[in-house]
């Protein structure tokens, strides 16, 4: 059983005032007397309304009661969810978007969908499977086809909405590969804020929500131009109303900036505001606005641009590499000639600076001259005087990165499997790999056969180089799942969001952090604590506004297995009233009861 308006239970309140005032009523009986004398130093009325006497057993009392909660129950519009017809195998699928947490239905639109999942679990027939699919910004089976519903039942448990845009029809179509067959049914909840529903003649859809009022900020970002720093702020009134949306910037806790803004029904407004350039510290923005989600109303990001990782050189002197690692942002540098992976622990990348190494350890990369031999490249003597004839300049490696006058004297001969060639002439001259745990860049050429260190391009790509290697966060969204170098570290703990805490496992050198919710992120290791600000996987995330299901071949028109609400408080409404007829009739009939 589900109820369309939980709150309205609280009306069952009403029972204790019917008791006090049974305590308090006068009871009286009519009696034919001779005289009243009898009845002079008996006080009637002050034993009748004595409030401390016991509760007697009262058939009236106990209908009124009945009644009173009849009526109560029935405004809370009770419904059962089940199958009007035969039954099968069937796939939940439940809409993990950030408009599920919208709280016009109580206690969440999410929680609502995740209840009557559970009812309808509950009632499929013995024998029959049943899968869960969550409609994140990807489709996420949690539970494939299974006879157990304790498992389905558990998962249902742990599931919750993303700070996504999910895509409901992409996991309506996996759900059909789940329970394929007529006999094969499939329950959507949604609220179909942004995609309707597939009408397929197997899929019902269950369409929550009623409110569309919702103003959250989608963007927050650091812009630095030089010595100069600008905040961004973005805000979009999703409701049709207009409203004004009180913000306020704060940083570490003091205020840096207030407005207030008037958005018209469906505007966004960009804030920019110039901040302080020097010093770290998180970027906080809070909007002061109540409606259906408060969970769009809060963004945070650092204020200082998150450092390249720590890095080491393995190899003799490179005084162009060096130079270049001084004034890098790097974390740290180092160099060292140890070519044993045991002196590496500590560092996010190595750079492999024509260093003959044996097999390297899942890890991070960057090989100038040399290939470690357990890396697919394949090298195979050399290349004089190789043309960078080509490079992928839409590579996010090779952004603004020009080879056009890079001349090179000599260069391995690289045959690579797998991987991705960034830059080739003859042969292959940037490649990347990223497999196995192993995520590297090689560079065919030693820095001293080339005249790389004096473009442009030589910093551009390293800088580029060591963001990719390490794990880059500039840009994270909610929905994705990030890889950070585990820097020779076994664990780590990362603090959420939410305020919750887990310890984290490295597993082929990387730390693989999924980010379901918008917000800072904090991994702290034995290397130091490193901040990952997410953003919202999709600015319409915020979208709230209910829309319904696509008219069609729907259930009901195959006539086999549908979704049905049974709407209870009709009868729950006819009960009270019987109840309440009873006990007027028994209350004023002409003998017996309490009068």
């Amino acid at each position: 059983m589900s109820f369309g308006v939980p709150a309205a239970l609280w009306a069952l309140a009403a029972i204790p005032m019917l008791v006090v005032l049974y305590l308090l009523r006068v009871r009286r009986r009519e009696q034919v007397v001779s005289s009243v004398l009898l009845w002079v130093k008996s006080q009637p009325s002050a034993s009748a309304f004595r409030p401390s006497r016991r509760i007697e057993r009262s058939l009236l009392l106990l209908l009124q009661i009945v009644a009173a909660a009849g009526l109560a129950a029935a405004l809370a519009q009770p419904a059962l969810l089940g199958w009007t017809a035969e039954r099968g195998d069937v796939a939940l699928v439940l809409d993990a978007s950030l408009s599920m947490r919208a709280r016009d239905v109580a206690p969440t639109r999410f929680d609502r969908a995740r209840a009557e999942a559970r009812d309808v679990l509950a009632r499929l027939g013995p024998g029959h499977r049943a899968a869960l699919v969550l409609a994140a910004d990807r489709p996420i089976v949690l539970v494939p086809p299974t006879e157990d519903r304790g498992r389905v039942a558990a998962a249902l448990a742990d599931a919750r909405p993303w700070d996504v845009a999910g895509d409901i029809r992409a996991a309506v179509t996996l759900a059909a590969q789940l329970v394929p067959g007529s006999r094969g049914r499939i329950v959507v909840w949604t609220d179909a804020a942004r995609t309707s529903v597939p009408a397929l003649p197997n899929v019902a859809a269950r369409i929550l929500g009623t409110a569309d009022a919702n103003t959250g900020i989608v963007a927050l970002r650091v812009l630095r131009d030089g010595q100069r720093a600008q905040a961004l702020v973005r805000v979009t009134n999703f409701g049709r109303a207009a409203v004004r949306a009180p913000l306020r910037i704060t940083r570490d806790g003091a205020d840096v900036y207030a407005v207030t803004l008037a958005l018209a029904g469906g505007e966004s407004r960009t804030v920019v505001f110039p901040v302080a350039a020097a010093g770290a510290g998180v970027l906080r923005a809070q909007l002061d606005v109540q409606d259906a989600l408060p969970d769009d109303k809060t963004a945070e990001t650092p204020l200082a641009p998150a450092p390249l990782p720590a890095v080491l050189v393995v190899g003799p002197d490179d005084p162009p590499l060096e130079r270049l690692l001084r004034v890098a942002p790097v974390s740290r540098a180092a160099v060292t000639r140890d070519t044993d992976p045991a002196a590496w622990r500590g560092y996010d990348v190595v750079i492999l600076d024509r260093a003959a190494t044996g097999a390297v350890p899942p890890g991070r990369y960057l090989a100038i001259g040399a290939v470690p031999p357990n890396l697919p490249a394949n090298p195979s003597g050399t290349v004089v005087a190789p043309e960078i004839a080509a490079w992928d300049r839409r590579d996010p490696m090779l952004r603004f990165v020009d080879f056009a006058d890079v001349h090179i004297r000599q260069a391995l001969r690289l045959e690579p499997e797998g991987g991705r060639v960034l830059a080739a002439g003859p042969t292959p001259l940037v490649w990347a790999y990223d497999e196995r745990g192993i995520r590297a860049v090689v560079l065919a050429f030693g820095l001293a056969d080339s005249d790389l260190p004096q473009h442009v391009a030589f910093p551009v790509l390293f800088v580029n180089a060591l963001a990719w290697l390490g794990g880059d966060t500039a840009d994270l969204r909610a929905g994705q799942t990030v890889d950070i170098s585990a820097a020779g570290m076994d664990r780590a703990e990362l603090l959420r969001p939410d305020g919750t805490q887990s310890a984290v496992t490295a597993r082929d050198g990387v730390f693989s952090i999924p980010l379901p919710r918008a917000g800072m992120y904090r991994l702290v290791s034995a290397a130091g604590e490193r901040l990952l600000p997410v953003a919202l996987g999709s600015e319409r995330a915020g979208l709230i506004a209910p829309g319904a299901a696509v008219p069609g071949p729907g259930p009901s028109a195959t006539g086999s297995q549908a979704l049905a609400r049974l709407a209870l408080w009709p009868w729950f409404v006819l009960g009270a009233a019987a109840v309440a007829l009873g006990e007027w009739a028994l209350a004023t009939r002409r003998h017996g009861g309490d009068a």
